[in-house]
């Protein structure tokens, strides 16, 4: 399946704050994504929530996050991914805090 994808400004500004590779591995890992080539590896729904996804990318030994959900707006034909913000992992399980704050977001849109 194809999506468009949409940034939220605080997915935005994480990724204008990254170094160019992380910024070139997220920009391609959303065009596998918008083309439906993804795997599990690069983007994947986050088991226990209320359908947040993530992207994921490695880049210099760190793994980077952009939290999403999927919505259809009236007309469109495709699925909308909506990014709602990235951080920086440090842990292996992703941080409850951020998983709230993107279900928040979205009960927010």
């Amino acid at each position: 399946m194809k999506y468009l994808i949409e940034q939220l400004s605080d997915a935005e500004r994480f990724l204008n704050e990254l170094e160019l590779s992380t910024k070139l591995k997220f920009a391609k890992v959303f065009r596998k994504v918008q083309e439906g080539n993804n795997t599990a590896e690069d983007f994947k729904k986050l088991q226990g929530t209320k359908n947040i996804f993530e992207f994921r990318v490695k880049d210099r030994g760190a793994w980077f996050r952009i939290l999403a959900f999927m919505t259809h707006y009236d007309g469109d034909a495709l699925a909308t991914i909506v990014a709602t913000h990235g951080f920086k992992k440090k842990t292996n399980k992703t941080p409850q805090s951020e998983i709230d704050k993107a279900e928040q977001i979205k009960r927010d849109f």
